[in-house]
């Protein structure tokens, strides 16, 4: 084969003529970087969301502690104590518990400023779990358990929202 006939084929398996440059080593991998830092805010989530379950829980027992324990303080002259909280006097304070609540969750609600595809996704999950404790409560006004079950949920809404909040004077703290 003449000279000519090879350097035309060459070029046509090569045409940019890569071949002819030096070889390089490639530059230091950063996956290892990369994967460290979504780790760390994988892990900041984690903790926040622990952090936000843990406040709510404790919202929870502590309400629980101040609405279903009754310390009656010892009286003086021995006497027995004749005053005794009835279910419906806890109830009512549950009932006002509630609407306090929802008061806060309207102020929250008229707030400027939008929230996350997740959060507004856990809004909706738990304003339609709300909705069906209050048809369980049309039928027994008095569950202690259902009015304690809709508080957890109002207290989780309200948690929600501050969270946003949090989340928005941060970003504008930032600017």
């Amino acid at each position: 084969m003449n000279y000519a006939k090879v350097h035309i084929m060459e070029k046509e398996r090569d045409p940019l003529n890569l071949r002819g440059l030096p070889l390089v080593s490639p530059p230091q991998d950063d996956w290892p970087a990369i994967q460290t830092a979504l780790i760390r805010q994988t892990n900041r989530r984690r903790m926040t969301r622990l952090a936000a379950g843990s406040l709510a829980m404790a919202a929870t027992v502590a309400l629980a502690v101040g609405l279903f324990v009754n310390t009656p303080s010892p009286d003086p002259l021995g006497e027995p104590d004749t005053v005794v909280e009835t279910g419906t006097n806890t109830v009512k304070s549950l009932i006002a518990l509630s609407q306090q609540l929802e008061s806060r969750l309207r102020a929250a609600r008229s707030e400027p400023g939008g929230m996350s595809t997740e959060a507004l996704i856990y809004q909706v999950e738990l304003e339609d779990m709300v909705a069906q404790v209050d048809e369980e409560l049309s039928m027994n006004p008095d569950s202690l358990e259902l009015w304690s079950h809709r508080i957890n949920l109002l207290l989780d809404l309200d948690q929600l929202y501050q969270n946003q909040l949090r989340r928005d004077y941060q970003r504008m703290a930032s600017l």
